[in-house]
């Protein structure tokens, strides 16, 4: 292996969260197979957008660091969020079998994604056919989200939505090897009003009332868990 490929190899395995992104029986074979794809991706500012709704739809991306959104406009001109994206997750996998992209991603703070482009993922895939496996299992785990998502905005109060994001947000962290009961919105109220299908004022009054009963401490963008099995019955509501 040549040492610009052995350098790229270095940079997934330094990454942490390879094997969240890509299956965790890959070789370090496998790995350098991806990294030469991915080269070394630069960090891009807040509010960069990484891809538009219409370009072509040629890449998916995976979070490295920091944080990014996904969302429509509507025909109103209103902005849709569709979803938030945290290290160690793949963005654009709707766009798969599509010509051109069905959304919008945009940073939410200082990020860094790498790119794959589809046609060499493809490639890769016949090669390696766990990884197809793996982005089958990611696509599978976005529509049970997708699922989830929808059956929470059906005619749930704002307290049993934003409890529902909260648990999902929770279980995402745990997934990263993270605590679960401390958790970091990096996203404004608004995007977060526009997701659960709420107003801004409405979130932020419903992140209160989950403080007043002591299930959960708030302070600027941290959540503190205080109470995670009272916050689940909240969420659970949706199923009554």
């Amino acid at each position: 292996m040549s040492h610009a490929a052995a350098s790229h190899a270095l940079h997934c395995l330094d990454c942490g969260l390879h094997k969240l992104c890509f299956p965790p029986t890959f070789s370090n074979e496998a790995l350098d197979s991806v990294a030469a794809i991915i080269g070394q991706p630069p960090v891009l500012p807040r509010q960069h957008v990484i891809y538009r709704s219409g370009d072509n739809a040629d890449t998916i991306y995976a979070v490295r660091s920091g944080s990014a959104k996904t969302s429509m406009l509507l025909p109103d001109g209103r902005e849709l969020v569709t979803g938030f994206y945290l290290p160690g997750e793949v963005m654009g996998l709707e766009n798969l079998g599509q010509e051109h992209c069905l959304s919008t991603a945009t940073t939410l703070e200082p990020t860094t994604v790498c790119a794959l482009p589809m046609a060499e993922v493809s490639q890769l895939s016949r090669q390696l056919p766990e990884l197809q496996g793996h982005l089958f299992q990611i696509m599978s785990t976005e529509i049970r989200a997708d699922y989830q998502r929808m059956h929470l905005l059906a005619g749930t109060d704002a307290d049993t939505r934003v409890a529902g994001f909260l648990v999902g947000l929770s279980a995402r962290q745990t997934r990263r090897r993270l605590a679960g009961d401390n958790l970091r919105l990096p996203m404004a109220r608004a995007d977060l009003g526009s997701h659960l299908g709420l107003a801004l004022e409405t979130v932020s009054r419903a992140l209160g009332r989950l403080a007043d009963v002591g299930l959960i401490t708030v302070s600027g963008k941290q959540i503190r868990i205080l109470d995670a099995g009272g916050l689940q019955a909240i969420a659970a509501a949706q199923c009554a």
